[in-house]
């Protein structure tokens, strides 16, 4: 459950993540074109160090790229695993699926969390949603139930991150907790800052059916919308014991 009450959650609008960009990056140079190509005809996300031999750059040149296409919305960003040892996890980069947020849909939402904002369930019916959500996507990538290694609360947390990119959010692991996921860029930033009870309600529930989905009982899920001043907050934290 989200641990505010639903009059805390709005936040000053210099803090949280920032919107999607979608645009068109100006005057894209000739690298940053061929950077784009290559992700776009790889399998699998790929890291810095990976691009950067095939492209015969410098690393911190084609992170430079890979950062502003992420920024242009053509790529997304997607957590790799948590590191034996210390240390931040590697970002991983591939191609952006879909075009997340175009105006419409934004409209869209922004109306239909006014309409359910009014309504004194309005968070539970927004959990609800987000529940409902996570059951369409029930057969799309789920990790394995079974208790086995590659059920581990890492993989689940890698899985929900990977859902969560698809879905048009930037997602970041936290480098001083590998149980909380940074949220620096969200799809529907202006519709959540106008009515957090309902949209972030939503996105809570997403992850709820998501971990659902697996047949996580161990963990659970707590989102602290505009917790920090570039990001909402998701913690993915051992599941109280009765």
């Amino acid at each position: 459950m989200v641990n505010r009450e639903s009059k805390q959650f709005a936040e000053p609008a210099d803090r949280g993540p920032q919107p999607v960009q979608t645009g068109e990056p100006q005057a894209m140079s000739r690298a940053r074109r061929d950077l784009l190509t290559r992700v776009r005809a790889m399998d699998e996300p790929a890291s810095v160090d990976v691009l950067s031999r095939r492209c015969g750059q410098h690393p911190n040149t084609v992170r430079e790229h890979l950062e502003a296409l992420v920024t242009s919305g053509h790529l997304q960003r997607v957590p790799a695993a948590a590191p034996a040892g210390r240390g931040r996890p590697a970002r991983l980069y591939r191609a952006a699926q879909q075009p997340v947020a175009p105006a419409a849909a934004a409209m869209l939402a922004t109306v239909l969390a006014a309409q359910l904002g009014g309504r004194p369930d309005a968070r539970a019916e927004g959990i609800a949603a987000g529940r409902a959500w996570a059951s369409g996507l029930r057969h799309r990538g789920t990790p394995p139930a079974g208790g086995g290694q590659e059920h581990a609360p890492a993989a689940v947390r890698t899985h929900i991150a990977t859902t969560l990119t698809e879905t048009g959010f930037t997602v970041e692991p936290a480098a001083e907790d590998p149980t909380v996921l940074r949220l620096t860029r969200c799809p529907l930033l202006e519709a959540a800052r106008e009515h957090p009870d309902v949209v972030c309600s939503v996105h809570l529930g997403l992850v709820q059916g998501l971990l659902d989905n697996a047949e996580d009982t161990e963990t659970s899920a707590r989102l602290l919308p505009f917790a920090a001043s570039d990001a909402c907050l998701l913690h993915l934290g051992a599941r109280p014991r009765p």
